[in-house]
């Protein structure tokens, strides 16, 4: 009897065993819950750190889970336990107690709000809220285009050539208050570049290409967007939300997809690293923290953030720093990841040593100088030249140029 009874106890315990070890907390402050695998896929919601939800299915990167009654997938690192570290009172989100969904439209109000009433006293462009929320490619044309990139190639064998990043940047994450900044500073950019070339065809390979590049860096599971800015001088620029700008000045000097999938890693770089961020926090001594998760349920574009003004100065700040020459440090680091993003995408990473004799070459003495045409170009070419040969020489014949599809488009 007590042998009968023991078996159905433990009939009973593992289910719960299962169950327990199919459930997990979020760790992240604001989670991407999406329709599928990749920063590409609609948005369905974001959830806030300490949701508890039950995973259903796992694959590089990604989690298929179920919140509540709604099934999706989040980025793995989502689930990441996160050491005990101070957070700088800018990045955090204090949340409360229920853990909840809420809709990517509700955060979007208020930042767009923000934004829009920065750009109201800044003279920025509204060109930059046009495309602020296009969803330029849609996961079919992405799949598409990855199997026409490397047909006969195998794209994870390429990828794991080179596996090892930084140890800091691989919890990547892009907070509210940084939105808020990057859109304000995004219409800046976006209003001193003549605005934005609106050619969706153009649009949609920039995109494809940047995305690929994208998905092999640590911040694979955020949609950052590319956008074409109308200036004739060959200029990049990367905001702290994620939105990347390239010139039609920088696409004519630029001879194959390999040469702007270097560029575009980085300029993805600047934003893994927070450069832009890191810089103007040296200098501050006092950042007011956002409003709480919840808050952004209410917020509609006319509403007050007790933070805006902080904000909006810091928004100036950043543009100035983002359209600056910056360190040169920054510069180096940026060449490194972005190069290695590239490379990983299966690109020929040489081709981001021809890009900065380019850019040496192009560099006009009455040029508004910015940091892709430093006074420390001939050293950022040697660095680069460098770290190509001795780190980047596994399989070189598994890179590509792809200089007739690049011609297609530009």
């Amino acid at each position: 009897m007590k042998k009968q009874i023991l078996i159905l106890v433990v009939i009973f315990l593992i289910p719960l065993l299962l169950l327990s070890q199919n459930t997990k907390v979020i760790s992240r402050d604001k989670c991407h819950f999406r329709e599928g695998p990749g920063s590409y896929y609609p948005l369905m919601g974001m959830l806030k750190k300490g949701s508890t939800i039950t995973i259903l299915n796992q694959q590089p990167g990604w989690v298929n889970i179920k919140f509540s009654d709604k099934e999706g997938w989040i980025s793995k690192n989502a689930l990441k336990s996160q050491k005990e570290e101070k957070i700088d009172p800018l990045l955090s989100s204090p949340f409360g107690e229920i853990p909840t969904m809420i809709s990517r439209a509700s955060a979007s109000g208020a930042i767009k709000g923000f934004a829009q009433k920065f750009i109201k006293y800044q003279a920025g462009s509204k060109f930059a809220f046009d495309q602020y929320q296009s969803q330029f490619i849609t996961p079919d044309e992405y799949y598409q285009f990855k199997q026409e990139t490397y047909q006969e190639r195998n794209s994870k064998k390429i990828r794991n050539r080179y596996k090892k990043f930084q140890k800091n940047y691989e919890e990547c994450e892009i907070f509210l208050n940084l939105e808020k900044l990057g859109l304000a500073v995004a219409a800046q950019i976006a209003s001193n570049g003549k605005g934005l070339d609106n050619n969706i065809t153009k649009l949609k390979y920039l995109n494809l290409v940047g995305t690929l590049v994208l998905e092999n860096s640590e911040l694979y599971d955020y949609p950052v967007k590319f956008y074409i800015l109308n200036d004739s001088r060959p200029t990049a620029y990367a905001s702290p939300n994620g939105m990347v700008f390239i010139s039609k000045g920088f696409l004519n000097i630029l001879e194959n997809e390999a040469e702007l999938a270097c560029v575009l890693g980085h300029e993805i770089a600047h934003i893994v690293c927070k450069h832009g961020y890191q810089e103007l926090s040296k200098r501050k001594t006092m950042i007011i923290a956002e409003g709480a998760f919840d808050q952004l349920q209410e917020e509609t574009s006319n509403s007050s953030d007790p933070t805006d003004q902080e904000l909006e100065e810091m928004a100036i700040n950043i543009y100035e720093y983002c359209t600056a020459p910056r360190q040169i440090e920054y510069e180096y680091e940026a060449d490194k990841l972005g190069v290695i993003y590239a490379y990983r995408a299966g690109y020929e990473s040489t081709s981001f040593v021809k890009v900065l004799k380019k850019i040496k070459i192009n560099s006009s003495n009455n040029y508004d100088i910015s940091h892709w045409e430093s006074q420390y170009i001939q050293e950022r070419i040697q660095k680069a030249k460098g770290f190509v040969k001795n780190k980047l020489k596994k399989h070189p014949e598994w890179n590509k140029k792809n200089t007739s599809r690049y011609r297609d488009y530009f």
